[in-house]
């Protein structure tokens, strides 16, 4: 002879989606709705504040090194250099390179001027082995 479930909460099969209180004899009048379906976590994100620099939209965020990895600041101003000084052209290859690594992991922006430095250090490399080429 089947048994029947123990006295507690079980699923309302009356009215599906909440639970009904089933005191070992029947199901009684008592019921509580479902619990809420857990919400995922997202991360609300707010914008920057507001300040000289702070948008693209602003010129002066163009010019100063707002929000930017270290590696992609140092990369920009020595591809500054390196477009008149050819021999820094190797390094600002490498650190363009290195910009665009932490970049690529999250650690802030500065692609624009990874990207710079990644040209004019391979320019600058370039002009560099043909002059000491043609000086050979």
């Amino acid at each position: 002879m089947p048994q029947a479930p123990s006295p507690g909460w079980y699923p309302d099969p009356v009215a599906p989606g909440g639970v009904r209180w089933f005191d070992g004899a029947g199901w009684t009048p008592h019921v509580w709705p479902a619990p809420p379906a857990a919400v995922a976590y997202a991360p609300v994100l707010t914008a920057a504040p507001a300040g000289i620099g702070a948008t693209p939209s602003d010129p002066v965020h163009w010019l100063l090194p707002t929000g930017r990895t270290w590696q992609s600041i140092v990369a920009g101003y020595v591809a500054l250099v390196a477009a008149f000084v050819w021999f820094l052209g190797p390094v600002a290859l490498l650190l363009g390179v290195a910009a665009l690594r932490a970049s690529a992991a999250g650690r802030g922006h500065g692609r624009g001027r990874a990207w710079f430095a990644v040209v004019v250090g391979t320019s600058a490399t370039l002009a560099g082995l043909a002059l000491v080429a043609s000086w050979l």
